[in-house]
């Protein structure tokens, strides 16, 4: 049975399956013990494996036909929150990928390159590293090294080990310059995709399927400015909402709560879901824009309608600046292509 470890042995299937036999494979110090990795240059099939775990091929509507889901490491939205959507179609949520008919999939599994001996983390699937080097351990030594001679594996230093044992008594075997490491989750969960029914979608499709969702309105949005300017539990309760908010209606009234509140992005980091709404909603990005901004921004988009456009544009009509009045008069008026907003 598989666990939720990204350290995996291969399966043999997989690795004649993406043509990996004959790269190496090296081990990994971690607080459980010594745990092993695949290591090739083949940038061409580390991309196919890795498009394979994150490119969606569900929509919307085709997903919710999917009973077991698993969700891949590092997921930026929080497991509470994709099991209660996922649970309104009728789909539980397993840490057994092999049970799995649906995978939660993300870029996040990669995480950027890794380079110069710093630690991998546990729950990196897939990456590039650069400048590593490899040792052997020590069987007549103690401690790292000799767990590391224990396990018979030729394994990558880290920090894991250079924090324990000083690098000058370290025996150097090889450097990896410029390789792509995979693990046993990432190819043989791949692998499973690629040949049997297994599909991927991504979790801003499954979030966007629930029907918990909440459109800001006018009156949601002030309750939120009134309970985010409490120091109350109110305000723990408004940074509960706010990841519910549905941020692809309602443009102009989203654009208004970035003016109001832009705060929340200094609030609780560790709030995953929250700080998901905000990258995922663009809500920084919003807090620097105009009203103006914001509408030729939408009309960019193809997003600008007649509600969005007559809440912002008597903002932009204030803010008109018109000079040397003792010797003119001036007329304003919407360009042509805005009037249709109008009617």
């Amino acid at each position: 049975m598989a666990n939720k470890s990204v350290y995996q042995d291969f399966d043999h299937d997989a690795l004649t399956y993406f043509g990996l036999e004959t790269d190496p494979t090296y081990g990994l110090v971690s607080t459980s013990g010594v745990d092993k990795v695949l290591c090739t240059q083949d940038q061409t099939t580390y991309e196919r494996i890795h498009s394979i775990l994150t490119v969606p091929t569900e929509d919307d509507q085709t997903f919710r036909t999917k009973k077991k889901a698993f969700i891949l490491p590092k997921c930026s939205v929080s497991q509470d929150r994709l099991k209660a959507a996922l649970k309104e179609h009728g789909i539980t949520v397993t840490n057994n990928y092999e049970l799995a008919d649906l995978i939660i999939g993300h870029d996040d599994i990669s995480g950027h390159r890794l380079s110069n001996a710093e630690n991998i983390p546990t729950t990196i699937m897939m990456t590039k590293i650069w400048n590593y080097e490899t040792t052997f351990g020590d069987s007549n030594g103690l401690g790292v090294l000799k767990t590391i001679s224990d396990s018979g594996l030729e394994c990558i230093i880290t920090a894991k080990i250079t924090d324990k044992v000083r690098y000058y008594d370290i025996d150097i075997e090889e450097s990896l310059y410029d390789v792509w490491m995979v693990t046993g989750m990432a190819l043989n969960l791949a692998h499973i995709i690629d040949t049997t029914d297994v599909s991927v979608i991504d979790p801003e499709t499954v979030l966007h399927a629930s029907a918990s969702k909440m459109t800001l309105d006018e009156q949601l949005l002030s309750d939120l400015k009134t309970q985010l300017n409490s120091y109350s539990d109110d305000k723990s309760l408004a940074l509960k909402i706010i990841p519910t908010i549905d941020y692809k209606k309602n443009y102009h009234l989203l654009w208004q709560f970035a003016q109001d509140c832009s705060s929340i992005t200094y609030a609780d980091n560790r709030d995953k879901d929250l700080q998901y709404w905000i990258e995922a909603s663009n809500f920084n990005n919003l807090t620097r824009k105009s009203a103006q901004d914001m509408i030729l921004w939408l009309e960019q988009q193809d997003k600008l309608d007649r509600v969005t456009f007559r809440y912002l544009e008597p903002i932009v009509r204030r803010e008109i600046s018109i000079h040397n009045r003792d010797l003119y008069t001036f007329k304003v008026a919407v360009k042509k292509e805005y009037q249709k907003y109008l009617k």
